[in-house]
């Protein structure tokens, strides 16, 4: 516990003044009365005061090496101000002690706290009183911070996304509350999702943020994301293109019916989108009024593209022209799928779920990025070039001396030729 020390009942701060600006701040050491006996405060106080005199510090060597005859002689830089002021924040613990540890529990108990005894009377005396306020989402921001994170957006919107879906999973709690229990809970959410790997993703972020928070708060439990062991991933059928009566069945489906599953699988049909592509589509992205109809892959506010090459233009021709027909209609401003594109990350997850059981009842166990596989096979079987063929699915080019750019003319002729009516 640095620059901390108990002088009474009262915890206080003391640091000492590096040698060359003790005479610059008229004093040697500085002392502080972090105005609390519960060490949980006194810590967090204690590091929102260094901050501070890093800060003057900092300032007073600068002033030091510009000023120095003046400041070093007239003694007029005001340390003061860098000082903050604390209110109390005091329990008696004297009378806290004459009750029994047992009443302490019954107490914790019912405050949901059942494994109070396992810990100490100075434990639960001191740490129970703060914990309860360290709720898992006012602990974000902080932790954002810690980390330097706030000025790089895919890094922001990887963490916040992760410890979104751990709150929607497992509830938000006290920060030391969470448990194996609530790791399994999350861990057994991806595997019956089929996202294994997206869940070790989410896993990293998540176990960076407890070490880091145990580390800030002192909390002495171990990090219940560190070690996790996930199952290995198999590579199914759904890798696979699909064959030309399953991509029949998918059709009829999508022209049969008139629900969201099958407008979303209709757009994914000619274009190869992914799920988290198509939901993320707003109205601007989409112009079915030029001669060739075309949507734009791009990052907005809740989709991030992080791949260079995802970044693209699609022609729209078949069945995936009318979809989006259909719901440019209905909803033609803002996002086309509001109801989704808005919703929880756990609700999209549901859905997208949805979606691939009923493609897997279409086809041979195949799900939504089999589209993708499709194209690639539907436009190689009529001699479409590479560079075409990667512009249109997202997928880095091999260099070449020459720069030519696929434009939208190129690429509609050849969807063109491989759109089913």
């Amino acid at each position: 516990m640095k620059y901390i020390y108990k002088h009474g009942n009262q915890y206080w701060y003391q640091r000492a003044v590096p040698s060359k600006l003790s005479k610059l701040l008229g004093r040697k050491t500085l002392k502080i009365s972090l105005k609390t006996n519960k060490i949980p405060t006194a810590i967090k106080r204690a590091k929102l005061q260094a901050l501070e005199h890093k800060k003057m510090f900092k300032i007073a060597e600068n002033s030091l090496s510009k000023y120095f005859k003046n400041l070093f002689n007239k003694n007029e830089f005001d340390s003061q101000k860098y000082t903050l002021s604390f209110i109390d924040d005091f329990d008696d613990l004297v009378n806290k002690l004459f009750f029994s540890k047992k009443d302490f529990i019954n107490i914790l108990k019912n405050n949901k706290l059942n494994d109070a005894s396992n810990l100490s009377i100075e434990r639960i005396l001191l740490d129970n009183s703060s914990t309860e306020k360290m709720s898992l989402s006012l602990l974000i921001d902080e932790y954002l911070e810690a980390i330097n994170a706030f000025n790089d957006k895919k890094k922001l919107y990887s963490i916040k996304k992760s410890l979104s879906l751990l709150i929607e999973i497992c509830g938000d709690k006290p920060i030391d509350l969470y448990n194996i229990n609530d790791t399994n809970s999350f861990k057994n959410y991806f595997i019956k999702i089929d996202k294994i790997s997206t869940g070790r993703r989410n896993q990293s972020n998540l176990q960076n943020f407890f070490s880091v928070i145990f580390q800030k708060y002192s909390i002495d439990k171990k990090n219940p994301f560190a070690g996790l062991k996930w199952p290995n991933i198999i590579v199914k059928i759904s890798h696979q293109k699909f064959s030309d009566e399953e991509l029949i069945r998918i059709k009829d489906f999508c022209k049969r019916e008139n629900s969201l599953i099958s407008c979303i699988m209709g757009i994914m049909f000619e274009t190869g989108c992914s799920y988290s592509e198509i939901i993320g589509l707003e109205s601007e992205d989409v112009d079915i009024n030029k001669y060739n109809p075309y949507l734009v892959i791009r990052s907005n506010s809740i989709r991030q593209i992080k791949n260079i090459y995802k970044r693209r233009i699609i022609p729209l021709v078949g069945i995936s022209l009318n979809k989006i027909q259909t719901i440019y209609t209905i909803n033609n401003k803002g996002y086309l799928f509001k109801d989704y594109s808005n919703a929880i990350e756990l609700l999209k997850f549901k859905f997208e779920k949805k979606l691939n059981n009923k493609l897997k009842t279409l086809s041979n166990g195949k799900t939504s990025i089999s589209f993708k596989y499709s194209i690639i096979e539907r436009l190689k079987s009529i001699n479409c070039p590479e560079s075409v063929i990667c512009d249109l699915i997202g997928m880095a080019k091999r260099k070449s001396f020459y720069s030519n750019e696929v434009t939208l003319d190129i690429k509609s002729s050849w969807m063109d030729q491989i759109k089913m009516l």
